[in-house]
């Protein structure tokens, strides 16, 4: 069984980077960016940000909707 294809007949790919540091002491504490890509040769863009673990389990899942609901044509999806 061959990948989806997009619209240029490469396989659908999407790239989702999770960049997470801790601010100060104490409870929230944590600190994330969530940056996507369609490829790796396509310009990141900030996807959300987060400062809880439910914040970013979040907006991982919404991006992995997106993602498989999206258009065959591209890769990368935005957030409403």
């Amino acid at each position: 069984m061959q990948p989806p294809r997009d619209s240029t007949g490469r396989p659908r790919t999407g790239i989702l980077v999770i960049r997470v540091w801790l601010e100060g002491d104490g409870p929230g504490r944590l600190r994330a960016r969530l940056t996507q890509a369609a490829d790796l040769g396509d310009p990141a863009t900030t996807l959300a940000t987060a400062s809880d673990l439910p914040g970013v389990c979040d907006a991982v899942e919404v991006w992995l909707r997106r993602f498989l609901d999206a258009p065959s044509g591209d890769g990368a999806v935005t957030r409403r």
